[in-house]
């Protein structure tokens, strides 16, 4: 019987100058094809439901081999590797994973970037993805779940407004990250679906893997928001002098945890945008109670649909 290996399901690497930042996702799963391209309703839910299904490579120490060094990793109970590296990486290739047993993670072509992403940009658009570029219906449980579970991805709506001001924020040279609370399962749907639309490229953090019940019955991870507001952290830490503009929608909770970024990052932060979805009384009050120190900070917040025609930095 030959050996199942696990597979690299996604798979990031920014450099900063003499640091590197890498996250990965290692998982076993029966999912022969991740393209989400052409797909039928069917071959989505079909597809979906095995990611779901997967089993996380935990806990594991593995190799990551570039073509200019190696870099020593260990997955978490999920199965992701995340870690800033102080090898010299920039403009470096992913090769090979190297597992304990000295056989290899199975690479998967055309699913994300294998060179090592120097971060020259003067500014960085972080981006939520979920009703913020993509019509995702999370304020809608049922339809939530049937757009994803059952919705072709070149069926999957985008949000035009927002896909038109970061491909203007990318054309003026902004580099992109996207950051959402859905989880590493969803990778190569989330991957197709930007590439799909013609959004700028870059680095998509998604949260741990979670099981196909959590998805049915809406069960939501404790401290929820903890994903969105330690990476902010980590991304203004290891890039502290770029500018930043953060995008988001009010189906959650992005208005506050940027506003809570605006407080400890004022001089990093420049925009905030926030496209309105739903009505939330407490998002006004919430905004007014930040007015002035927003003011101070010369950071500006837009809400609603009212967006900047030109951005200054």
């Amino acid at each position: 019987m030959v050996k199942k290996l696990p597979i690299l399901l996604s798979f990031y690497a920014l450099s900063g100058g003499q640091n590197t930042l890498i996250q990965g996702q290692l998982t076993y799963t029966t999912a022969s094809d991740l393209s989400f391209k052409d797909f039928t309703r069917r071959k989505t839910f079909r597809t979906l439901l095995k990611l779901y299904r997967t089993k996380p490579y935990s806990n594991q120490y593995i190799v990551l081999m570039f073509d200019k060094g190696k870099v020593h990793m260990k997955t978490d109970e999920y199965g992701s590797f995340y870690g800033k590296s102080n090898t010299y990486l920039e403009g470096a290739v992913l090769e090979r994973i190297q597992l304990v047993s000295g056989e290899d993670v199975k690479l998967v072509p055309g699913l994300y970037e294998s060179k090592v992403d120097f971060i020259e940009n003067n500014v960085i658009a972080i981006s939520d993805i979920d009703d913020t570029l993509m019509h995702s219906y999370i304020y809608r449980k049922l339809l939530k779940f049937r757009t994803l579970m059952f919705t072709a991805v070149e069926k999957r709506r985008a949000v035009g407004q927002m896909k038109e001001v970061l491909q203007k924020l990318s054309l003026d040279g902004a580099a992109t990250f996207y950051l959402s609370n859905s989880e590493q399962n969803l990778y190569p749907l989330i991957y197709r679906f930007l590439t799909h639309n013609s959004f700028p490229v870059g680095p998509i953090f998604l949260k741990k893997m979670r099981h196909f019940w959590d998805v049915l019955f809406n069960i939501k991870f404790p401290f929820r928001n903890v994903h969105k507001e330690q990476m902010i952290v980590n991304i203004i830490t290891f890039f502290p002098e770029k500018k930043y503009v953060l995008m988001g929608d009010n189906t959650q909770h992005d208005l506050s945890i940027y506003l809570a970024a605006a407080e400890k990052y004022p001089d990093n932060i420049r925009y905030i945008l926030i496209r309105k979805v739903v009505e939330r009384k407490e998002d006004i009050a919430l905004i007014r109670s930040h007015e002035q120190k927003l003011k101070a900070s010369g950071i500006q917040l837009f809400y609603e649909e009212d967006f900047p025609e030109a951005f200054r930095f």
